[in-house]
């Protein structure tokens, strides 16, 4: 029948069999127009807080880390506009229904990770979106990294010719200054080791969804 493999004697195809896929994850890319000027206004930023705050603990082995409130501070606003934009676009490509709902920033937080620091896997619980921007990221200096969220295909390693969004258990992006990375926040990840001799350094969000309540008439 048209369309259909034929298979040989040596049990191999002779048309490609391309597969549907099932329960894909999303992950969104953007790289932020005119992110030199913005990128100038957050090192300048972020230097101040270090100098000031000391460093919380969450996934970061090493490095610094800031308080979790950025987003109430309007020196970030152009940042947090950027992000909460992309991230409704996101939501949107989803078929999120913004009729009754919408998405609410619970979290912004700097990270500056020096030689040889870097993030243990984990996810970011009670969260819709979660994602990064990058301030500065010198070469070598470690990659985000995603793991499979079906964990029974651990079960098995098979014998692969090459690397395939298909058949690895965790992929790394290798991401630019300027970059923009959202995920949905269940998805496990990391970050690499800093190999470089310098600061690698990003904002990283967190987002929620909440009912929109519309005011009744009359009410004050």
């Amino acid at each position: 029948m048209q369309g259909r493999p034929t298979v040989t004697g040596s049990n191999e195809t002779t048309t490609t069999f391309t597969p549907e896929l099932l329960f894909s994850v999303p992950l969104w890319l953007r790289k932020v127009v005119d992110y030199e000027r913005i990128n100038e206004e957050l090192l300048r930023l972020i230097s101040g807080l270090a100098s000031q705050e000391p460093s919380i603990k969450r996934s970061n082995v090493g490095g610094w880390h800031s308080l979790t409130n950025l987003h109430l501070n309007e020196d970030f606003a152009e940042i947090r506009r950027i992000i909460g934009t992309a991230c409704a676009q996101s939501a949107e490509s989803l078929g999120f229904d913004f009729s009754k709902h919408h998405l609410k920033f619970t979290e912004m937080w700097a990270n500056r990770n020096g030689p040889g620091t870097y993030n243990r896997a984990h996810i970011h619980p009670n969260t819709f979106l979660s994602g990064a921007y990058y301030v500065k990221i010198p070469p070598d200096a470690g990659d985000i990294e995603f793991y499979d969220p079906i964990r029974e295909r651990a079960m098995q390693s098979l014998p692969l010719k090459s690397n395939t969004l298909l058949g690895n258990q965790s992929l790394e992006y290798e991401c630019e200054e300027g970059s923009l990375i959202i995920f949905p926040s269940w998805l496990q990840h990391a970050v690499r080791s800093n190999n470089s001799e310098h600061d690698r350094i990003s904002l990283s969000f967190n987002m929620i969804v909440e009912q929109t309540i519309s005011e009744k008439p009359g009410t004050p």
